[in-house]
């Protein structure tokens, strides 16, 4: 009967398997997290994008507007645009050129800020938060107000461009002070710098686009 002697292992031998065993434990945790830290840079970095592209395509709709210029508006609004006013009054391409060429049409200005953009193949999703400043005019009975609101638009993409094909937007209502009454003329009021309880993963904030005017 042959009886096999087993000689342990120095302990050092030991010591450096268990250190190479929470090495190697390390780096496959750390390359199964690279990939998602990476995606989600990219999500962040292709949402910054798209919503400064989507912020240009706003901004010329809003100096169209101010300028009356119906040529730079027909470019920006698809020939089926329809739009859906914080009152609920539902109107077509056509209809907000007519309007903005009446002389007696109101003027006014707005700072808007593009909070999120959604992307679905040519097709973009935009929520934000507008501040509106009408000014007083006689000939349309214009008195001087602010709104303040947020706004959803929906945009395609067309040649090279985007073309707006339906906007609607909602009035936020300010909370009022008991004791207190509103003042008449608010055309003073602050620019909207807040995202009006927008909040979404991973979501992007575009700079403000400063004060422009916007149909």
């Amino acid at each position: 009967m042959t009886i096999q002697r087993f000689l342990p292992f120095p302990r050092h031998f030991m010591l450096s398997g268990l250190v190479f065993g929470l090495i190697l434990t390390s780096s496959l945790t750390s390359r199964a997290q690279l990939p998602m830290e990476s995606n989600s840079q990219e999500s962040t970095a292709q949402m910054t994008q798209q919503v400064a592209e989507l912020q240009k395509v706003a901004d010329r709709w809003d100096e169209a507007v101010y300028q009356h210029d119906q040529y730079a508006l027909e470019l920006v609004l698809a020939p089926q645009y329809i739009d859906i006013s914080d009152k609920g009054e539902v109107t077509n391409r056509d209809q907000q050129i007519s309007e903005m060429m009446m002389k007696d049409a109101p003027r006014f200005s707005l700072t808007q800020k593009v909070v999120s953009v959604r992307m679905v193949g040519d097709v973009a999703v935009i929520n934000g938060t507008y501040d509106r400043a009408f000014q007083g005019n006689k000939l349309s009975r214009t008195k001087s107000r602010t709104e303040r609101g947020v706004f959803s638009q929906v945009y395609v993409r067309a040649r090279n461009t985007w073309e707006c094909i339906n906007s609607q937007r909602t009035i936020i209502q300010e909370p009022t002070v008991k004791g207190k009454k509103k003042s008449a003329d608010t055309s003073t009021a602050k620019p909207l710098n807040h995202d009006l309880g927008f909040h979404f993963p991973g979501l992007h904030h575009s700079s403000d686009s400063g004060s422009q005017p916007q149909q």
